[in-house]
């Protein structure tokens, strides 16, 4: 039976890319808990888990244009380095800022001239396929309380501590941060 737009999807999961782990919780007793259709997870993994049940297990690529998007040349630039002359600048400072539209952007410092600084906008798991090894936890029906908060019941406290401490998201790979919930990390 398919997984239905809203519902809450309980997953243990390693993602890797060339054979290296980079985010695992198969270890962890509680599994990760997104709102199916939200844009909480990358577009490639729940389309290929939509059919899936609790229980079920898979081995999924996703290709990095259904994950963080292909690498893009025109998302870097060059700033004057007078414009970050209040940073303490190092090559790979990841820095927040806002995009066209107010959603937050993640940048990472590439390189640092006498005087400009290389910025890259991409993703920095822009270009790569990514590789999971899950298994369905759960899926229910979201409460009320999730559905108005766009959010699983089990991700609120962590959600909330996460955005009180400045701490942010590295969104869905379509410059969203998981402002609805959830990471989108994975």
């Amino acid at each position: 039976m398919a997984i239905k737009q809203d519902q809450i999807v309980a997953i243990q999961y390693s993602a890797s890319v060339d054979n290296e782990i980079i985010d695992n919780n198969m270890e962890e007793a509680e599994p990760l808990y997104f709102m199916f259709g939200h844009g909480q997870m990358m577009p490639g993994l729940e389309t290929r888990i939509a059919d899936m049940n609790i229980g079920d297990s898979a081995e999924l690529e996703i290709p990095c244009a259904e994950a963080y998007g292909e690498h893009q040349a025109e998302a870097i630039q060059t700033v004057p380095k007078e414009h970050l002359a209040h940073l303490d600048l190092h090559e790979g400072l990841v820095l927040q800022g806002q995009g066209e539209n107010g959603e937050p952007v993640m940048v990472i410092v590439k390189e640092i001239n006498d005087d400009t600084v290389i910025m890259d906008h991409n993703h920095p798991m822009a270009g790569q396929d990514i590789n999971f090894s899950l298994t369905i936890k759960d899926i229910r029906d979201p409460s009320e309380d999730e559905l108005s908060k766009g959010i699983a019941a089990e991700n609120q406290h962590q959600h909330q501590h996460h955005h009180e401490e400045g701490g942010g998201c590295c969104g869905d790979g379509e410059g969203n941060s998981g402002e609805s919930g959830g990471c989108g990390c994975h």
